[in-house]
């Protein structure tokens, strides 16, 4: 007879069994409209998959909002398995993604006892209950991945275990790469014409081309700067008078991997 709660083999990896939930419209426009960054999808399943024995990782979201759609390309580098949530319905307007993604997890629930971590990148209330259930009821373990400013205090405290994204310092890293591939792209479209890249002005640019205000940019070219990834050297490039220009030591960038080409 099927029993929920027959003996569970052990995974043949040593590692527990798991299988990830993700609301990717909560990861993808809380990034966005909190640290101006995308989803790093790849590093996060690669950092999933050294703890876990990830059987399945599936994704949700209504991609027919514009910003999202080209996101299903990136999703597909780590998982096809995506769900389509678009609500098609004239009268009801309701968001379907938390309904949708609170089936599948129940659905997984009851039919997969071999699974031990329940994994839930959300940050929506909604899923406590849901959580609860499989913590005191199936025994699971239930981890939640959530943005970081983003997500509810009682799924947090219901959770087996919570993790939020992005960690300081790789929101750090992020932003030095930002400047560093505007350094980058002035040295490589220069021509023969040495350019002259000065603080502000980076700032500026950077800021204005990756949507990120323009305080955060300069309190990572500033660290930058003291790490001796970028010096500011005197210069005058109009023999007129000087003018402290950026100037970034590759090589260093490089070696410490805060630049990748």
């Amino acid at each position: 007879m099927f029993s929920l709660f027959k003996r569970r083999q052990p995974a043949i990896s040593g590692k527990p069994r798991a299988v990830a939930f993700v609301d990717y419209e909560h990861w993808f426009i809380s990034l966005d409209k909190l640290f101006h960054v995308k989803p790093d999808i790849k590093r996060w399943r690669d950092e999933l998959a050294l703890k876990y024995e990830l059987k399945e990782l599936i994704f949700f979201a209504d991609f027919s909002n514009p910003s999202i759609r080209p996101e299903i390309s990136r999703i597909r580098e780590v998982s096809n398995y995506i769900i389509e949530t678009q609500n098609t319905s004239s009268s009801f307007k309701k968001d379907f993604t938390d309904f949708i993604m609170l089936d599948h997890i129940y659905q997984k629930a009851m039919t997969a006892s071999d699974i031990d971590v329940f994994i839930l990148f959300t940050g929506d209330g909604h899923f406590n209950s849901v959580t609860n259930f499989l913590i005191s009821q199936l025994g699971k373990t239930v981890g939640i991945y959530g943005v970081r400013d983003a997500m509810s205090n009682q799924l947090r405290n219901t959770a087996s275990f919570t993790v939020t994204l992005p960690a300081e310092e790789e929101m750090s890293l992020e932003y030095y790469r930002m400047i560093l591939r505007n350094m980058k792209f002035l040295q490589n479209n220069s021509g023969v014409k040495r350019s002259y890249p000065s603080f502000m002005p980076t700032v500026e640019n950077v800021s204005r081309i990756n949507n990120v205000p323009p305080n955060i940019i300069a309190d990572a070219l500033r660290k930058l700067i003291d790490g001796g990834y970028i010096k500011q050297v005197e210069e005058r490039p109009y023999g007129v008078r000087s003018i402290k220009v950026l100037r970034t030591d590759w090589e260093k960038c490089r070696a410490d991997g805060v630049f990748k080409e």
